[in-house]
């Protein structure tokens, strides 16, 4: 891929907002947000800007930086701007793979026959699909420990709901758009529920309270016992 160059301005006077592309998680350039996962990576991780760097959150299609003294931006983003030219192979990030027990259909995924459905597909299909794939953490946003998973089977995609759901429950996986996630806590949402979980997402007591980070590798597991719903089971819709 050709390698982009950033809008740069100042968030706030200790923040930069690198901005690679228009910010949108239902266009995200996967390649593009592989590559800006890694510069997290490697930014983080390196001792030559652990006295510069507060925090560093990746977004679609961009970066923001953090610092102690916002005074030193030039020096970061020089350093920012060798690796980013220079050679960031992914697979040397020091990123996890992290697998997810997920109980499919029934009531734990209420809106798997409407999904079915949408997309034509089975609902056994949909969890073979959706559990098959690898994927990766783009970005964490809409609240603390949702990430934003990438990589999700074409097929799948579904557009939000026009009616969000008043309640979903905490450990749901869901689809919306093109990305697929997990409901760290119970909240209203407009994601397509198809599966539980009960691994946590978010614990405020940990370092870091969140449990996926940005350029981690995710693996959903079905777990036996899995009951797909039939398809004249129009639960989950109000």
């Amino acid at each position: 891929m050709s390698i982009p160059e950033p809008r740069i301005s100042f968030a706030t006077e200790n923040a930069i907002l690198l901005q690679f592309s228009e910010p949108t998680l239902n266009g995200v350039d996967e390649a593009l947000q592989h590559r800006l996962c890694a510069l997290a990576v490697k930014l983080r991780d390196n001792p030559a800007t652990d006295a510069l760097l507060q925090e560093i959150v990746p977004g679609p299609g961009s970066l923001l930086l953090a610092l102690h003294d916002g005074r030193k931006a030039r020096r970061l983003l020089r350093y920012a701007e060798t690796l980013w030219l220079g050679a960031i192979d992914v697979s040397d990030t020091g990123t996890r793979t992290i697998e997810i027990p997920v109980l499919y259909g029934g009531d734990f995924g209420p809106d798997l026959a409407a999904m079915s459905a949408q997309t034509g597909l089975s609902p056994e299909d949909i969890i073979q699909r959706h559990s098959n794939a690898s994927y990766y953490v783009q970005c964490l946003g809409f609240m603390a420990g949702f990430a934003y998973l990438g990589g999700m089977d074409p097929a799948l995609a579904t557009p939000r709901k026009r009616t969000p759901a008043a309640r979903i429950p905490a450990g749901s996986v869901a689809i919306g758009g093109f990305s697929t996630a997990i409901y760290p806590a119970a909240t209203p949402g407009g994601w397509h529920v198809i599966g539980h979980t009960d691994f946590s997402l978010f614990d405020p007591l940990h370092s870091p309270p969140s449990a996926l980070q940005p350029g981690d590798h995710v693996r959903f597991v079905a777990v036996n016992g899995s009951a797909p719903v039939n398809k004249s089971d129009g639960r989950g819709h109000d």
